[in-house]
């Protein structure tokens, strides 16, 4: 692709600079003159009305937004993402057989290209979700029929993404009140929405035949799901009047805890299988972030945090750091509380700026 687009081009180049300007500063001038070429040239790509420049432009935006993840800017990155959206939404294409007119994600189906535009910006876009605390910019239903094949990010768990989508979408307090009345004596016939998504994530299955290391990738995603689909009821339980007892309530709190320090003693052993150099570990930022944000072992604590400076040693990336900071922030506060307090590391990311993303 890079071949017949400027922009994709000059995006790449963009990125290498800003990587080795991380390492080397002597590259500050190189990387900042490299990125507003990159710049430039996407804003005359996004202007001209030829259309089949509409997946090279989607791919340079996205090198461009992980170049500025990377080095550590909290708010551009979220521009970008809005604009690879529209790109999306925007697409036009006849389908293969040359029939009816397809629009959107439907359209970027249509070629390898496009699937991959597609699956790399639902892993920004759904991760990005889950520590900005609001739904996907685009419904994940897209992903359904192009998870299939080996993921440049995710390997072998794009399925998964789409489980942690549809909890991104959840109501929080209509996810709390359906796992209350689950564990309640007699639960009435309600939708169980807390009990589908926990069903769903432990249910699947990593079922391509792929090594060893990329099926335990797979498997950290599925922990950090049903993780995250832990601490999105317990936020939605601080909202909860309280129907039952005091007692009930607590023991309710007791109960998901729990699950919690279960899976993330489980989801460790998943990362201990991902060896410390090659490329799978680079998509361990996200299952490592949902581990230690809900840790209270010391053990996990400092495998967590080991991984994370070795990942940070190896690789530079500036969201690494700032995930650390977090954690860090997490685990203190929790040392400082012990048990008596519920430390969501929600609040932790809002105090130190927002905006983190976990790719």
């Amino acid at each position: 692709m890079t071949t017949e687009s400027p922009a994709l081009a000059h995006a790449l180049v963009a990125w290498s600079c800003g990587h080795l300007s991380s390492v080397d500063s002597s590259y500050h001038i190189t990387a900042l003159e490299a990125r507003s070429k990159a710049l430039l040239e996407l804003s005359k790509a996004v202007s001209s009305p030829d259309e089949t420049l509409r997946e090279s432009n989607a791919a340079a935006s996205l090198v461009l937004m992980t170049s500025e993840v990377c080095l550590g800017d909290h708010t551009k990155w979220l521009n970008h993402l809005g604009g690879i959206k529209h790109i999306i939404l925007s697409a036009r294409r006849r389908n293969i057989s040359g029939g009816h007119l397809l629009h959107g994600p439907e359209a970027l189906k249509q070629s390898p290209e496009g699937r991959w535009i597609l699956r790399n910006f639902a892993y920004h876009d759904i991760l990005g979700s889950v520590t900005l605390g609001h739904p996907p910019l685009i419904n994940a239903c897209y992903l359904k029929g192009i998870t299939d094949e080996v993921d440049t990010y995710l390997g072998l768990a794009s399925e998964v993404l789409i489980l942690v989508s549809e909890i991104s979408c959840l109501d929080v307090l209509r996810l709390a009140n359906s796992y209350v009345l689950m564990n309640e004596a007699d639960p009435p016939n309600t939708q169980k929405s807390f009990q589908v998504m926990e069903r769903a994530l432990r249910t699947w299955t990593c079922h391509k035949d792929g090594s060893l290391t990329l099926t335990a990738l797979a498997y950290t995603y599925r922990g950090a799901g049903l993780l995250y689909l832990y601490r999105q009821t317990l936020r939605g339980m601080r909202l909860l009047p309280y129907s039952s007892t005091v007692d009930q309530h607590r023991d309710f709190h007791r109960l998901l805890h729990s699950r919690i320090q279960t899976e993330v003693a489980s989801t460790l052993q998943f990362v201990t299988r991902v060896p410390l150099s090659g490329f799978p570990e680079a998509a361990l930022l996200f299952p490592l972030f949902l581990i230690g944000g809900e840790a209270m072992d010391p053990l996990h604590i400092d495998l967590v945090r080991t991984r994370l400076q070795l990942m940070l040693e190896k690789r530079h990336f500036h969201n690494i750091l700032r995930a650390l900071e977090v954690l860090e922030d997490v685990w203190k506060r929790r040392q400082y509380h012990q048990e008596t307090y519920d430390i969501d590391w929600q609040d932790a990311i809002d105090n130190n700026g927002g905006e983190l993303l976990l790719t």
